[in-house]
C-alpha cells in the first residue's frame, strides 16, 4: 500500500514531516493485519555484486560492490522524508576450530540516503567522511551507496604463525537511525527487513 497519494491534507497543503510520518506508522501497522500486505509486496535487500581483497603495503585492503535494494516500507519513509542510514560492514576474522572465530579487525562504513522533494534529487552522504553528492534517479543514489574502495581490512602485523583467517561483509539498514514512530514500526514489520547474510571468504598468510 502506498502512502504518497495520501500526504496531502484537504485543504490542499502539504503535511509536515511529523504529519507525514504517523501517516507512514498508521499505514504500517495496517499492513501488520493479517490479509491487509500485498502478496507482491517489494521486499528489500543488499547483496554482494563483487568483491576482493589484495594485499597493500602494511596490510590486507577490501573492494567491493553491493546491489540495494529498498524494502517496502523503507521506499515509502525515504520518499516521505525519512532519511535512511545504510550501513556495510567489514570483518577480518582469526579461524578457530573448536571454538567461534574471532573477529580481529572491524570496519564499518555507513552512507546516509535522503531525498529532497523541492529539487527532486536524492542525497548520498558518506557519515564517515562528510563527502556528499546528489542524484536525479534513486538507482543511481542506491549504486553509489553500494560500492567499497580500498578499505583496510587486516594489518599484516596482527596475523600470527600459521593461524587462517578469512574476511566477511554484509550490508543493512541502520533501524535505530530512524525517527521514533518509524522505529517502532521497522523492529516489528518484515516490510523493512533487508538486511543480508554474511559473504565470507579466506584469507592467505
Amino acid at each position: 500500500m502506498h502512502t504518497q497519494g495520501v500526504m496531502k491534507q484537504a485543504h490542499g497543503g502539504t503535511l509536515s514531516l511529523a504529519g507525514r510520518l504517523m501517516l507512514l506508522v498508521c499505514f504500517g501497522m495496517w499492513s501488520l493485519v493479517p490479509g491487509q500486505l500485498p502478496a507482491d509486496g517489494v521486499r528489500g535487500a543488499f547483496a554482494v555484486l563483487n568483491a576482493e581483497t589484495r594485499r597493500g603495503e602494511s596490510g590486507w585492503r577490501l573492494d567491493a560492490v553491493f546491489e540495494i535494494r529498498l524494502s517496502e516500507g523503507a521506499s515509502e519513509a525515504l520518499e516521505n522524508g525519512v532519511p535512511l542510514v545504510l550501513e556495510l560492514q567489514v570483518q577480518a576474522l582469526e579461524r578457530q576450530p573448536w571454538l567461534w572465530d574471532a573477529v580481529v579487525a572491524e570496519q564499518k562504513r555507513s552512507r546516509q540516503l535522503q531525498y529532497h522533494a523541492l529539487s527532486r534529487t536524492y542525497l548520498v552522504k558518506d557519515l564517515d567522511t562528510g563527502f556528499q553528492r546528489s542524484f536525479r534517479y534513486l538507482d543511481e543514489a542506491l549504486q553509489a551507496a553500494g560500492v567499497l574502495e580500498d578499505v583496510s581490512v587486516l594489518d599484516f602485523k596482527l596475523m600470527k604463525g600459521k593461524r587462517r583467517y578469512a574476511v566477511r561483509l554484509r550490508g543493512s539498514l541502520d533501524i535505530e537511525s530512524l525517527p521514533t514512530p518509524v522505529r517502532l514500526l521497522a523492529y516489528v514489520s518484515s516490510a523493512w527487513d533487508m538486511d543480508s547474510e554474511w559473504h565470507q571468504w579466506g584469507l592467505s598468510q
